[in-house]
């Protein structure tokens, strides 16, 4: 069994309820860094009616914290015994510019997510930590010859993927002729256009990129507000993915598809992913719910 089928049957087999585990029991299997970074609130944006986008800036060295693309952090807040595990929205590249990282959370009873909408300023501190293993490696990417990048995404599922798409469009503005991803499809799923999140900045990355990228929105509830053929009032079902599979041609073996969602949307992606002819060993997913 290769390493990347068992990692997905470790995120399979540890998170079954959201409900009846915590965040470091379903993901104690995976790696992370040893050590905690304090860090502290420096913007708070309300990006939708239930998601707040908060920046933060490491008050120790930036040398003892790094990151891939769609890796979480273990976050540890005052006075709040449950440890938080949130995905990073932003890039190792932005980063490294601005010495600030970000983080999109959606409002819940689950106390840290509770604080963090009810409670938390700009100024306060709180500590975090790197883990995961859901990621963009575009050094490993590049040597396995990866040219095709599907992103499913599924409500918030998003925030893992906005940082391992904005990443890439870096690296090809960085230097065009060393990039390698030739094309990138987007399929992102919620239930109306209000819950779109960060809908503007990945449409920015879309008019950057015209001839790479490729985004679809699929709105699962009615919507008057947003007719337009642009959406589809559907999910993302086996059509879709049959003839998404089929545009890619050729190009099965240089392609790598990423999901990240409500684990029976998952689920379902999979197998259709699989009926369609795509190899398990080119689909990469993390369950969080």
């Amino acid at each position: 069994m290769s390493q990347e089928k068992q990692q997905r049957d470790i995120v399979s087999d540890n998170i079954q309820s959201t409900n009846k585990t915590t965040h470091l029991e379903r993901t104690n299997n995976l790696k992370r860094q040893k050590s905690r970074i304090p860090t502290k609130i420096i913007e708070i944006t309300q990006e939708t009616p239930t998601v707040k986008t908060f920046k933060f800036n490491p008050t120790s060295s930036s040398s003892e914290f790094s990151f891939l693309p769609g890796q979480w952090l273990d976050v540890f807040i005052p006075n709040v015994s449950i440890v938080g595990g949130f995905s990073l929205t932003s890039t190792p590249q932005s980063y490294k510019e601005t010495n600030t990282f970000e983080l999109a959370i959606k409002y819940s009873n689950h106390p840290p997510a509770k604080w963090f909408h009810e409670q938390a300023n700009i100024g306060d501190e709180i500590s975090v930590r790197v883990g995961g293993e859901f990621v963009w490696d575009s050094l490993k990417e590049k040597q396995e010859q990866t040219e095709h990048v599907i992103f499913i995404a599924g409500g918030v599922g998003i925030n893992p993927l906005i940082s391992m798409l904005e990443s890439i469009c870096q690296d090809k503005l960085l230097d065009k002729k060393k990039s390698f991803i030739e094309k990138i499809r987007l399929f992102y799923s919620v239930r109306t256009f209000s819950e779109l999140l960060f809908y503007k900045r990945i449409e920015g990355l879309n008019k950057q990129f015209p001839e790479m990228l490729e985004c679809s929105y699929f709105l699962t509830r009615d919507d008057p507000l947003h007719k337009s053929e642009f959406y589809y009032k559907q999910r993302i079902d086996k059509k879709i993915i049959n003839d998404v599979i089929e545009k890619e041609g050729d190009y099965l073996e240089k392609l790598k598809c990423f999901i990240c969602g409500p684990s029976s949307m998952e689920d379902d992606i999979i197998k259709f992913l699989n009926e369609s002819g795509v190899d398990e060993e080119r689909i990469l997913f993390e369950k969080w719910w």
